[in-house]
Formats: structure tokens, C-alpha cells, sequence
């Protein structure tokens, strides 16, 4: 393929409805964590959203080559939340590990907290919020599985 071919161009709406999707897991995650436990739940907060979107965006924003117009990693973020294991400019492996970072951040530590946090006592807020974390979860997991080794790009 021809590096015109590689450059990602994500439509304006799987920008938005990608990253709007993070900002929810995000904000889902830590009001899980803030009802197990509200310093927990704001260290989660500034701890998730200062990992994925400074540093693992910027891993993802190595060079405005790879894309059409500049979105400051934001088009990669999007995209990946949205079931991408190809990046133009990214290695496979290095996709799969941010991809795993993201569900391990976003699923499994607030899921924890929720979980263990109902068999000791029954919370419909909590449940609320462990749900929701598990849609949006495996909405991001069956879109990954279903597209494969695909660009998403809109």
C-alpha cells in the first residue's frame, strides 16, 4: 500500500462518538470507584484520564505524517476505542498492548472494586454503574473480534 492509502482520515462522527465513548468509560469507571470509596474514585479519575489521554494519545501521535488533517492523536484514540487493531505507523503489538492497557484500566480495575464491592453489600448505584462499564466493554470488545485487522475509520 501506498502511504496515501495508510494515512488515517476518520470521519468527523467516529471522532466525536469514539472519544465521547472514552470520556463515558472514563467517567463510568471512576464513579464506580468513587462509590466503593471517593478519594479512590478521584485518584482513579486523574490517574485514567491523565494515562489515556496524555500519555497513551501521545504514544499514539508519533508523527501528523501518518494522518490527513492533525487531530493530535485524538482520530487514533477514537478509532482504537472503536474496535481498530491497525494504526497507520503503529506496530500490531504495539496497538494490542494499548488496547489491553485501556480494558485493564477501564474494565477490570473499576469491575473489581464494583464487584467486590456488592457481594459485600447490595447497591443499586453500584450496580448501575458496573453494568454500564460492561456494556460499553463489550461493545469495545465484539467491535475489535468483528473488525479484525481493519482500518475504522468511520
Amino acid at each position: 500500500m501506498t502511504t496515501v492509502e495508510e494515512k488515517v482520515d476518520a470521519s468527523k462522527s467516529t471522532l466525536l462518538y469514539g472519544n465521547i465513548l472514552v470520556a463515558i468509560w472514563v467517567a463510568l469507571g471512576a464513579a464506580g470507584c468513587y462509590l466503593v470509596n471517593p478519594i479512590v474514585g478521584w485518584v482513579f479519575l486523574g490517574f485514567t484520564a491523565f494515562s489515556i489521554y496524555v500519555i497513551i494519545r501521545r504514544l499514539l501521535c508519533n508523527s501528523c505524517y501518518y494522518c490527513k488533517s492533525c487531530t493530535k492523536g485524538m482520530a487514533k484514540l477514537s478509532i482504537m476505542s472503536l474496535g481498530a487493531n491497525r494504526i497507520p505507523g503503529l506496530s500490531k503489538g504495539t496497538v494490542l498492548g494499548m488496547a489491553i492497557y485501556l480494558y485493564f484500566i477501564l474494565l477490570a480495575i473499576p469491575g473489581w472494586l464494583l464487584a467486590s464491592s456488592l457481594i459485600q453489600q447490595f447497591s443499586i448505584l453500584q450496580t448501575s454503574a458496573l453494568a454500564g462499564i460492561l456494556v460499553i466493554s463489550a461493545y469495545s470488545i465484539v467491535a475489535r473480534i468483528k473488525k479484525g485487522n481493519k482500518l475504522v475509520t468511520h
